[in-house]
């Protein structure tokens, strides 16, 4: 109640600071004026409903330099009569909007006394050339804005209750200063037409640049469509994978902190088998309007590529891309897809992985990768899950004190050099992840000691370590591997023992990294350690790789089925593998599994 008792008395002060100018400024007009003022009010209101468009959505008005062309032709006054005939034209437009108009025309007015009083300050009586008196027009046209944004500034301050600093940081932007101070030049051309043909240059002005605002509209229409084919993706009408990129780039230089998701989608494979493409698409379709329903209004919702999306959040932590993605995973596993209840768990899920800057990553492409590894291990364990990218190696330096700054640095190059070889070999992220889970459960269940187990932990974490020495080309080979291929393959062992040897506190991974592929027969590689001599920690990281490897798609290999693979550990017991951990490992993959009900085997 108060701030609208602030807004009516700021109202009635505007308005009666221009009742008073204009009781003082008024003298009769000769018909000629009154018509030429008309003309300039009646063009005022045209360009104030339909401005002249750019391309970046910016719209260009010419009512400032209209009534700087009337002021400087007729008189101060004449600006406080054009703007009272314009303010009269768009009331009888727009009655309910009379206001807005009343007062618009009166800071215009106002705004344009405070301009001619500094114009006639540094105006050159000696020149007639208006063009030529350029100081007292850039006098007149830095003072008509400065006055016109603090009289709006203030108005908007009293009515919002917000700051006068926010309104006046808006109005100062740099842009629509340039807008403004490129326009204002007009004023000039068009009082020295109408000096020189009367109302006729007059009309002409007008005219030309009506006729150039309807051209510059269909003209920008065009442009934004084209710009839209370039920036839109056709079937969700969400951004493309192109804007996406470069969006995300401009978000992470500009903004201090933020975060990237990225959503696939579910089984989508198995819908678009199931009830065909243009159903599949439908379903894309859907989402997307999910997504742009359901994320704030300062994100951004592209399509990344197939049926997986990404949304940049700008100004959020962690915790609330975590609410956010949330509500877009519940949103559409409650969705009523058309078939959802042929799909698996009866529902159409997605699965989401996220990434934050600056904390985890302050580059573009590190900050996908992120995601995507994130995404990559949700999809992998259950699905219709938000997974936040967590590494390991950050965890390892929370458990561990190092020594010294040095090993501190080392620790970090490995860091990196897993994000290398997870770029390198995508299944490397997740299979490095689920061995990390089933060796710390065997671990735990043939009764090592806490501190052992945590060992085993991050043993797993490094054992592939060393394959950022192997050639890309390599790793994926999808062809049998030559000898040559296959003994550099062999030596990621010793290059991941060499990579952690100078840092001390991990000491107790080299012997899991060195000798995770030796065999309990001592057909094993590269030291050919046969039974107990090889370490525990080394046998139990080898049962755990090669059973995850059995049970995932590679490029050289089809996944085999859980209990397929269990039949090979029992098979290669007491050869490949310790025949005192098949047992523990076959209850330890059906604690974890227990949907497959598997079958006990006695090792």
């Amino acid at each position: 109640m108060e701030h609208n008792i602030q807004l009516k008395a700021y109202h009635l002060i505007c308005a009666s600071i221009f009742l008073l100018l204009f009781y003082q400024l008024f003298h009769p007009l000769s018909m000629s004026t009154w018509v030429s003022i008309i003309i300039f009010a009646g063009a005022a209101a045209l360009f104030d409903i339909r401005p002249i468009v750019l391309p970046s959505s910016d719209n260009l008005s010419l009512v400032t330099p209209l009534l700087f062309t009337a002021g400087i032709l007729y008189g101060v006054f004449s600006i406080f009569l054009t703007s009272l005939i314009m303010t009269i034209f768009l009331i009888s437009l727009y009655p309910k909007k009379w206001v807005s108009h009343s007062f618009n025309g009166i800071q215009y007015s106002l705004s344009g006394y405070i301009g001619f009083f500094f114009y006639f300050l540094f105006f050159n009586t000696e020149v007639e050339s208006f063009i030529a008196n350029g100081l007292a027009f850039i006098a007149f046209a830095i003072s008509f804005f400065a006055s016109n944004v603090l009289f709006l500034s203030l108005y908007l301050c009293i009515r919002s209750k917000e700051s006068l600093v926010m309104y006046l940081k808006i109005f100062l932007d740099k842009k629509a200063v340039l807008i403004y101070f490129t326009m204002m030049p007009l004023g000039l051309i068009m009082a020295a037409v109408v000096k020189e043909e009367g109302i006729l240059g007059i009309l002409l002005f007008c005219l030309i640049m009506w006729t150039l605002g309807i051209s510059y509209r269909s003209y920008y229409k065009m442009f934004d469509h084209f710009r839209s084919l370039s920036e839109k993706d056709e079937l969700t009408k969400l951004y493309n994978h192109r804007y996406f990129q470069g969006n995300l780039e401009s978000t992470i230089n500009n903004v201090e902190k933020g975060a990237l998701l990225l959503i696939d989608l579910d089984h989508f494979k198995v819908y678009n088998d199931t009830f065909g493409h243009p159903e599949g698409d439908k379903l894309l379709r859907e989402v997307a309007g999910i997504l742009s329903a359901r994320i704030p209004a300062d994100a951004i919702a592209c399509r990344y590529g197939g049926e997986e999306f990404a949304i940049i959040l700008p100004n959020v932590d962690s915790k609330s891309a975590i609410e956010v993605a949330e509500l877009i995973r519940r949103s559409i596993s409650d969705f009523p897809f058309k078939g959802k209840e042929h799909m698996p768990n009866k529902k159409v899920t997605v699965s989401i992985g996220i990434s934050t800057f600056p904390e985890m990553s302050a580059t573009r492409e590190q900050l996908i990768m992120l995601a995507d590894q994130a995404l990559y291990k949700t999809k992998y364990s259950s699905r219709n899950r938000v997974q936040l990218y967590s590494s390991v190696i950050d965890e390892l330096k929370g458990k561990f004190k190092f020594d010294s700054d040095h090993e501190e640095d080392v620790i970090q190059t490995l860091k990196t050099f897993l994000m290398i070889i997870n770029s390198k070999d995508r299944y490397t992220y997740g299979h490095t992840e689920r061995i990390m889970e089933y060796s710390e459960q065997l671990a735990k269940k043939v009764g090592l000691s806490e501190l052992e187990v945590k060992n085993i932990r991050y043993g797993a974490l490094l054992h592939d370590i060393g394959k950022v020495e192997v050639p890309t080309e390599v790793l994926n080979k999808t062809s049998k591997l030559t000898n040559e291929e296959w003994e550099t393959i062999k030596m990621h062992v010793i290059w991941g023992e060499q990579m952690v040897q100078s840092i001390h506190e991990l000491d107790h991974c080299r012997p899991m990294i060195r000798h995770h592929h030796e065999r309990y027969d001592g057909k094993g590689y590269p030291d050919q350690l046969s039974g107990e001599s090889i370490p525990l920690a080394a046998r139990i990281l080898t049962i755990a790789d090669c059973f995850d490897a059995m049970t995932t798609n590679r490029p050289y290999q089809k996944a085999k089925s859980i209990p397929d693979a269990l039949d090979e550990i029992v098979h290669c017991s007491g050869t490949q593998f310790d025949p005192n951990l098949v047992g523990p490992f076959i209850e330890v993959i059906s604690e974890l599994k227990p949907e497959f009900q598997l079958l006990q085997k006695d090792a």
